[in-house]
Formats: C-alpha cells, structure tokens, sequence
C-alpha cells in the first residue's frame, strides 16, 4: 500500500482490508510521509498488529512507493491497494477459494467504481489480460482486484511513471504471462474524488499513457490499435465528471435496463 496524506479515506480503507488478512497475510505500507494524521494512524496499528509492516520514508513518487513495498513483500502472491481504495466484502475468500493451493501467476478481479462516499458508479467483470485489449481501452482491470505471483515483479514500476505504472504493468504481464485466473466476484473499488489523481489530473493521465502505449505497441496493427486507445482514452477524460454524475449513472441504468 502506497501512501501520502489519504486523509479522511485512510480509515474506512484499512477496515476493509484488516478483517480479511489471515495470521499469514501481511499489509505492506510504504508511507511518503504524511503530515495528515495517517502517519500516526498507521504507526499505532502497526504497533498492534504485527501483520501491518510499516515503513515511512520519502520518495520520488507513487512509482518509487510501491517499488519500496514490493522489495520488502514476503508473500508468493502481491496484491495492490491504494489507501483511498477499498477491498470489497469477501474478497480474499474469492481470491483464496479460486487460487487454491497453487500460485497461479496472475489473479484478476472483478471490480467496482465508486464515488468518493463509496456510491457505486459501475461494475466491471473479471477479464485476462491481452495486449490489443489493454491498447485499445486502457485499464479494464483494476489493480486492487490484481494480484500477480512476486517473482514476475522482479522488475517493479517504471520510476519514470507517475500517473499509468499500472497500465505499463498490465501491458507486460499481458505479454509474457500464460496462467490467468478470473474471480468473478466483486474484489475491489477505486474511489473517484477531486482529491485523486485520476479525478484531477485526467490530463496528464492521457499524456503518459498515449506515451506507455507507443512503448508498448509492436508492429503496425498494434500501433493502430494504441492511436485508436488514445483517442479513446481523450474521450473518457473529457467526459469523467459527467460520466461519474448520478444523473449519468440513471439515464445508463434507463438504457441499458
């Protein structure tokens, strides 16, 4: 869990994680050094629960964070949590019940966007990983619901990503993993505020992920499919507010009911 100044969402994020951790699991948190209050919260549970694994420290960014986590990670499987975000009700007993006793090398997810007030904004299915996919319309998974087997994040997050490292992950598991599982259950929800980078900074979201996706694309059919996600991920940016609205959400449900 990466972490800097989550305010108010910090506490109803741990209360969604903490009861599904077993005696085994551990929360690995790599704080940047937050001045709201977290740093306390989070030293005091850490204090308590030897499952929390605390770490305070500044770095170069959210890229450098997880990157620190991951090197002192100790499970076979890693999953990804943003101190805004939140695990869903029976999430790591779907996770748990579809891996079984075996490490698969990536488990996805099914999840949920939610307003800042935890208001579901709408529901996404559990899908593989594909590259022409991923090109096309971004992150269709959302890393809260993934979790991918440690060796194969040897290489960590591009520390020149601030904005798309989960996206640029995703592209290169998508490329070199075989061994997918799904878990059709809800596992997590990315909260969308005016305080998150991807509620404020939709912008400069679109720069460096049209950026990854001509990083990524190989050979000329890829290519077109990146230029096609990129246009499309310009559409998605200028319509976020709107697309977020209760009024959105209830002329989609007429629609679509």
């Amino acid at each position: 869990m990466p972490c800097l100044n989550p305010g108010r969402y910090l506490g109803e994020c741990l209360d969604s994680a903490l009861p599904q951790l077993s005696e085994v699991d551990e929360l690995v948190v790599q704080d940047g050094g937050s001045t709201d209050g977290s740093l306390e919260v989070l030293a005091a549970l850490a204090a308590r629960d030897r499952r929390v694994r605390l770490v305070s420290a500044r770095d170069s960014g959210q890229s450098d964070a997880l990157n620190r986590a991951l090197r002192r990670a100790r499970g076979d499987l890693v999953g990804f949590l943003n101190a805004d975000d939140l695990l869903l009700p029976g999430a790591l007993d779907a996770v748990r019940a579809a891996v079984g006793t075996r490490v698969p090398e990536v488990v996805v997810g099914g999840w949920r966007f939610v307003q800042a007030d935890g208001t579901p904004i709408r529901e996404f299915p559990a899908r593989e990983l594909r590259t022409n996919p991923l090109l096309l319309l971004g992150c269709y998974a959302f890393t809260g619901g993934l979790y991918v087997r440690r060796d194969l994040l040897a290489d960590g997050f591009g520390t020149a990503l601030h904005y798309v490292m989960d996206f640029d992950l995703m592209l290169r598991l998508a490329e070199r993993v075989t061994d997918q599982v799904l878990v059709h259950h809800p596992v997590a929800a990315l909260r969308y505020h005016r305080d998150s980078k991807s509620g404020a900074l939709g912008r400069r979201f679109w720069f460096e992920g049209t950026a990854v996706r001509r990083a990524r694309a190989r050979g000329p059919v890829q290519v077109g499919v990146a230029l096609a996600g990129a246009a499309l991920h310009s559409v998605t940016v200028a319509t976020a507010w709107l697309r977020a609205s209760p009024g959105y959400r209830e002329l989609r449900r007429l629609v679509t009911r």
